[in-house]
């Protein structure tokens, strides 16, 4: 996380320099950019951890000059050392960036990024190609499963009476929508997905990459004319709306991962609490994980997710769990794809007309971007669709995560379009991804799935506000965090986080509370 900032003004521009990145580019007032970054991503697509070596800012009437040296590293392991030179020049600002590997290691991406802000929705611009001539295009109002552009080497658009010409170089550029992961923007990055990947590099191997952003006062209105914001862009820039929804979600917690050694003692657990788990099918020690989530549960109803490829394994996994004890809903995934297969959701309706009145649930056990970009696998699926949550699937900083709560009622809300009526269970919303869903490895690890500020004030302001924002009609239930543990509610001690005040049961030593309540009841954001 990056807290030393500082503010650059020359002329009519103003940025924020946050660690290595340049965020909040204003022109007269104007935000043209959320930000201009380098980024760095391996083979499973992790992002390095950056630290900035030296900086140096020259400013005067007539313009500025930055340079910015930073490492950037995987796991302490640095891999890239790269360099921004930044000029402002009147109407002009420039980015050049120059990366060099200092160790072997396979990428999937390196160089530049643009972040455009989110309050661009609706509006109209022109894409520029390298050969082919210049297409218009528009920044999705809803939340766009593919890309809004491709073939990218620059963009111009008009906002609030600016012209904005962004001009790319040293590879070919697209555009992806950020809000499917709860970032608050438009991404622009170099190496298209079409391209091959992951690719070796050797050390030594150097890279050359240029961002430049030209503003000035509108000149004539886009073809076409000023696009009008969708009635619903209001909630991208205030607060979540507090009317009522009637039933609530019920809420949930996901089971403790943590080792048996440290779990509290249940009498520390909440109480009243459904608890959503997830056993791999095949995998050793399933029976122990359903077993421990129905401690962590205290009699309150599971909601079995499996994970497994086998619609016959599944079926007999159904059957099993139901024998066992009181069970809210089921669902599954596949463990490659992450999303329920239509093998899958037959076995489910099996399972569900078998024993009368099971509810099951079909979607994807990893990001909304994965529900969006496969909504048409569910096209014959009547029942209850999923997705999960979590703020730091690209960036850790506070500001990341302070806006993902706004995109999260966003990508609610454009979820409910493809659900078409379909209710929706949320989660797990948890601080960082707790898998790695786009790994290229076949067995992936998470090292770092534990956010250390798990059991802070913050983390359990941000956790009631995400329960506000996602409080939408149509959303049955929202999983938030563990059970116990140190990325649970109820710490090892059993001392209660703050973030258990959002199940009614507040911040207090261990021991058996009131029973918990099944809706978000007075929480506001």
């Amino acid at each position: 996380m990056i807290d030393d900032e500082r503010t650059v003004t020359t002329g009519p521009w103003r940025l924020t320099l946050r660690g290595a990145e340049l965020a909040d580019v204003t022109y007269r007032g104007v935000t043209v950019l959320r930000a201009v970054r380098f980024v760095t991503r391996d083979h499973d697509w992790r992002t390095t951890d950056d630290t900035v070596l030296d900086t140096t800012i020259d400013t005067d009437e007539d313009g500025a000059r930055l340079r910015i040296a930073a490492s950037a590293a995987f796991d302490g392991r640095e891999v890239l050392r790269y360099t921004l030179d930044v000029s402002i020049d009147g109407g002009t600002v420039l980015v050049a960036a120059t990366g060099t590997t200092t160790t072997a290691f396979r990428r999937n991406r390196i160089g530049l990024v643009v972040l455009h802000p989110p309050t661009l929705a609706g509006l109209p611009f022109t894409v520029r190609h390298p050969t082919a001539a210049p297409t218009d295009a528009v920044f999705p109002t809803w939340i766009a499963p593919h890309q809004p552009a491709t073939d990218v080497v620059g963009y111009t658009w008009t906002v609030d009476g600016i012209d904005v010409d962004v001009t790319l170089a040293g590879d070919v550029f697209e555009m992806e929508d950020q809000r499917n992961w709860t970032d608050a923007s438009y991404k622009t990055y170099s190496t298209p997905l079409s391209e091959p990947f992951p690719v070796a590099l050797d050390a030594g191997t150097v890279l050359h990459q240029s961002v430049a952003l030209q503003c000035g006062p509108a000149g004539t209105v886009p073809p076409g004319g000023a696009a009008s914001p969708a009635p619903a862009l209001a909630l991208l820039d205030g607060p979540a709306p507090t009317t009522a929804v009637t039933p609530p979600p019920t809420l949930q917690l996901l089971a403790g991962s943590g080792p048996a050694a440290a779990r509290p003692d249940d009498a520390a657990l909440l109480v009243g609490v459904p608890v959503l788990v997830e056993p791999a099918l095949g995998a050793p020690g399933v029976d122990a994980v359903l077993a421990s989530a129905r401690r962590d549960a205290g009699g309150a109803p599971l909601d079995v997710r499996f994970v497994t490829d086998d619609p016959d394994a599944l079926r007999h996994a159904i059957a099993s769990v139901l024998a066992d004890g009181p069970v809210a809903r089921v669902g599954a995934f596949d463990p490659a794809t992450h999303v329920t297969t239509p093998a899958l959701q037959r076995a489910l309706l099996d399972a569900q007309a078998a024993s009368g009145d099971l509810e099951v649930v079909a979607g994807t056990r990893a990001h909304f971007t994965e529900l969006n970009r496969t909504i048409d696998v569910f096209r014959d699926w009547d029942g209850p669709l999923t997705f999960s949550a979590t703020p730091q699937m690209h960036d850790r900083s506070r500001t990341q995560v302070t806006e993902s709560i706004r995109m999260l009622r966003w990508v609610v809300v454009s979820a409910s379009r493809p659900a078409a009526g379909r209710p929706l269970h949320v989660g797990p919303v948890t601080l960082r991804p707790r898998f790695n869903a786009v790994a290229t490895s076949a067995r992936p690890t998470v090292s770092d799935a534990t956010d250390p500020d798990q059991h802070s004030v913050a983390a359990g302001a941000w956790f009631r506000a995400a329960v506000s924002a996602l409080t939408v009609p149509g959303v049955a239930s929202i999983t938030l965090a563990e059970a116990w543990g140190p990325r649970g509610v109820v710490a090892s001690d059993g001392t209660h986080a703050p973030a258990a005040a959002v199940f009614g049961q507040g911040e207090r030593p261990a021991g058996r509370g009131s029973a918990g309540r099944s809706g978000p009841g007075g929480i506001s954001a």
